[in-house]
C-alpha cells in the first residue's frame, strides 16, 4: 500500500524538520565551547527530547494502524520486502549506496586530522563495504531470504554501526547522534531478519523511519564532513527501504492475514 508508505515517510520528514531546528538551536546555544557539555538552565534539550518522544508515539500509532488492518499480507521474505520496480529500486540504491560510500572514501581521506585516526580509517572502509553492499542488495535481493549474498549485504550495516559507536566520543553534545546510531542499529537488525528468514515487518518500518528521525535530527551537529554524508546516507537508506517494505503491504489474496508482522 503506497499510501501507508508515504503517510509514514511524509510524518517522518515533517517530524525531522522540526527535529532538526531544535537540535540546531540547542547546538547554537546549550553546549561549552571547550568542553561539550550541557549549559544549565536552557529550555531546548527539553524541546529536543520531547521533540524526540512525539516522533516516537506517532510512528507508533502509524505502524499500529497499518498492523492492525484486517485482511492485509506483511512482507515474509527479502524480495517480498523489496519488490518494486527495477528502475526505482536501482536508482534508489545506486544513489544512496554511493553516497554512503563517499562518506566513507571521504573520511577516510581526512581521518589523519581527527582523534583516534586508525580507528577513523577502519569506520571508513566499513562505510564504503556497506554503501557497496546496499547498492547490491537493490540491484539482486535474491530468490531466497537466505541466499548467502543477501545475508552478508544484510549485515554490513549493523557491523558499520555498531562500530560507529566504538568511536563515538562520550560527551553531551553527542547524545542525540549516539540514539541515532542505536536506533539506526535495531533498524539494520530488523530489517535482516528479512535475509535471516525471521521478517518482522512493522517492526523494521517502524525502527527504521524512526532511526532515520533521529539521524536526520543529529545533522548539525559538529562532526566531520564524511561522518555528516555517511549520516544523512543512512537515514536515506533507512526511509527508502522502509517505504518499500511499507509499500509491500497490502490486502491478502487468500486467507484472513499473511506474512510476518
Amino acid at each position: 500500500m503506497r499510501k501507508n508508505a508515504w503517510v509514514i515517510c511524509c510524518c517522518t520528514a515533517v517530524l525531522a524538520a522540526f527535529g532538526t531546528f531544535f537540535r540546531w538551536l540547542q547546538d547554537q546555544v546549550c553546549f561549552e565551547a571547550d568542553t561539550g557539555l550541557a549549559v544549565r538552565g536552557s529550555i531546548w534539550p527539553y524541546a529536543v527530547a520531547l521533540m524526540i518522544v512525539i516522533a516516537a508515539v506517532v510512528l507508533a500509532v502509524v505502524c499500529f494502524r497499518m498492523k492492525n488492518q484486517p485482511h492485509t499480507y506483511f512482507p515474509d521474505s527479502l524480495p517480498a520486502a523489496l519488490a518494486a520496480s527495477p528502475r526505482v529500486r536501482t536508482i534508489g540504491g545506486i544513489v544512496l549506496g554511493a553516497l554512503l560510500a563517499v562518506g566513507g572514501l571521504w573520511l577516510l581521506l581526512g581521518s589523519g586530522t581527527l582523534a583516534s585516526p586508525g580507528l577513523q580509517r577502519v569506520l571508513a572502509v566499513l562505510a564504503i563495504a556497506a554503501g557497496a553492499a546496499f547498492a547490491r542488495q537493490m540491484l539482486a535481493p535474491g530468490d531466497v531470504e537466505t541466499a548467502s549474498g543477501a545475508v552478508v549485504c544484510a549485515s554490513m550495516p549493523i557491523v558499520l554501526l555498531a562500530f560507529w559507536l566504538i568511536v563515538n566520543p562520550t560527551v553531551c553534545a553527542y547524545a542525540v547522534e549516539i540514539l541515532a546510531l542505536c536506533a539506526a542499529l535495531i533498524a539494520s537488525y530488523e530489517f535482516a531478519g528479512f535475509a535471516y528468514g525471521r521478517p518482522k515487518a512493522i517492526k523494521s518500518i517502524f525502527w527504521s523511519q524512526f532511526a532515520a528521525f533521529l539521524c536526520i535530527t543529529a545533522l548539525p551537529d559538529d562532526r566531520a564532513g564524511g561522518q555528516q554524508l555517511m549520516l544523512a546516507a543512512i537515514a536515506g537508506i533507512l526511509l527508502f527501504q522502509s517505504y518499500l517494505t511499507a509499500s509491500n503491504i497490502r490486502p491478502a489474496v487468500s486467507g484472513p492475514v499473511g506474512g510476518a508482522q
